[in-house]
């Protein structure tokens, strides 16, 4: 989430693009640091789809030792 506030003045920069305001360099420059995030995006929302699965195993296999704890005499 701090990621997204600290590009939210990028965007809205990005968002106001007018030939006549801003040079073809600049919005060039925006259309690529765009597509950098957008891959960093896809690069973090799979990073933590891998998380996600990670803690469901661990959490598996915590049930599977509670289990064998409680019939431990």
């Amino acid at each position: 989430m701090k990621r997204l506030i600290k590009y939210l003045p990028l965007a809205l920069l990005f968002l106001a693009c007018d030939n006549s305001v801003v040079s073809r360099a600049e919005y060039e420059a925006l259309v690529a640091e765009k597509q950098e995030m957008e891959a960093e995006n896809d690069s973090l929302q799979f990073e933590l789809s891998s998380l996600k699965m990670y803690v469901e195993r661990l959490e598996e296999e915590n049930e599977e030792l509670i289990k064998e704890l409680k019939h431990t005499p």
